[in-house]
């Protein structure tokens, strides 16, 4: 043989070996792009998808054979569907199981058959990831870039059936020794990228649950909007450091709040996160290194909270619908009557929960709630919602719903 063709030769074995090497790569790749419960492959059909994107095999059909790659893949699919089955094992392998499962973001099901299929289950499916997406998309305080980035992340981390029409966009040609992975994003790979000037949301939601989860305290500074040079500007309400203990983080109304409670306080309040200026871990000077201080431990009024060491946000957020601050007149069994058709505004307020209590609509279709929340989150509900809600007690809320009614009406009329 001519030098220059076992030349030629040589470097096409390298380029095979290089591609083979990371074969498990192929199939999960094929298999989160093709398939889905509804649309398992057989082994051939992966087989057929790993040989055109790659070019492994190629040579081998030219010249008559069978594929070349065709009983690696069966081995390496059989293995790696094994390794996902550990994810459910009572024994030493179910933590083999749960690393192959965290590190390939779910695994690979097969269906018994003649042939047999696959096809891949991931950690989170298209529809969990369209509701964290559709909730990153309507969030009005992250970023452009920050959404971008959010969306691009979840979608990733999901199965997705785009695949098919990405692949026949591409073109027919084989690749030279490269291989036909999707296309860059239009702005180029920086865009999986965490953002970094504008990601101003992101740090400080990634701070606050360090803090939550390593048990810290944290220093924040408030922050509020003002009128600056015909431009509202977001900055610092003022100059004092506040030092909190941070407990939960929830999501309420479309806003992220972080549950708290003040530096030699017992009682709870919360911030929301995008008010915030500034979230910073408090350095313990008294340790070598990076050690932080350690936040109190869940005060007496915050604990009917926490089932466990797990905050029940749902619960808490029936407690503070409006998410109100809390004050000295704290959480009451409060009544009021909504109309029947409106109940579902109620609800939205206060949940289902053992903390609510609803009686049948009466003569006059109205319907008797009972609740046992914060009290200024139910008078400003009263207040919002007067045109459908009569408060009943206790005395006083019926009192100050009246008051703050006729005081507004009074501003109306100046």
């Amino acid at each position: 043989m001519p030098p220059k063709e076992e030349k030629q030769k040589s470097k096409k074995t390298e380029q095979e070996k290089f591609l083979a090497s990371y074969m498990e790569v192929w199939i999960l790749y094929i298999l989160r792009t093709y398939s889905d419960k509804e649309h398992p492959m057989s082994t051939n059909e992966i087989v057929e998808k790993v040989t055109s994107l790659t070019g492994l095999g190629d040579r081998s059909l030219k010249e008559g054979n069978t594929n070349s790659v065709a009983k690696t893949i069966g081995r390496r699919l059989n293995d790696m569907e094994m390794m996902g089955n550990y994810f459910d094992s009572d024994s030493s392998k179910g933590a083999v199981g749960e690393v192959f499962y965290r590190v390939v973001g779910g695994r690979i099901i097969a269906i018994p058959g003649r042939p047999a299929r696959y096809y891949f289950e991931p950690i989170l499916e298209s529809g969990d990831v369209s509701l964290i997406c559709a909730a990153v998309e309507s969030n009005h305080y992250l970023s452009p870039e920050e959404k971008e980035y959010l969306v691009r992340r979840e979608s990733a981390s999901c199965s997705y059936k785009e695949g098919e029409d990405e692949y026949r966009s591409m073109p027919e040609s084989r690749f030279s020794g490269n291989t036909r992975l999707p296309r860059k994003p239009s702005g180029g790979n920086d865009r999986s990228a965490l953002p970094s000037g504008s990601a101003v949301t992101l740090k400080k939601i990634s701070t606050l649950q360090y803090a939550i989860k390593k048990h810290l305290k944290i220093r924040v500074i408030p922050g509020t909007y003002y009128h600056e040079n015909d431009r509202i500007v977001f900055g610092p309400k003022r100059e004092r450091e506040s030092i909190l203990n941070p407990y939960a983080m929830i999501c309420q109304n479309g806003q992220y709040y972080i549950i708290v409670t003040h530096e030699g306080y017992q009682n709870p309040t919360h911030y929301r996160v995008d008010r915030l200026y500034s979230v910073e871990l408090i350095q313990d000077e008294g340790k070598k290194g990076m050690g932080y201080i350690k936040r109190d431990d869940i005060p007496t009024k915050l604990q009917r909270f926490f089932k466990g060491n797990k905050f029940q946000a749902e619960k808490y957020t029936s407690s503070f619908p409006l998410m109100v601050y809390a004050d000295k007149n704290g959480t009451k069994k409060c009544e009021f009557l909504c109309k029947a058709e409106a109940v579902t505004v109620a609800i939205d307020y206060f949940g289902v929960g053992d903390t609510v209590k609803m009686s049948e609509p009466d003569k006059d279709d109205y319907v008797r709630f009972s609740v046992l929340a914060d009290y200024n989150n139910v008078k400003f509900f009263c207040i919002q919602q007067y045109q459908i809600v009569v408060p009943l007690s206790p005395a006083e809320l019926k009192k100050d719903v009246a008051d703050s009614l006729m005081e507004a009406i009074g501003k109306i009329n100046l």
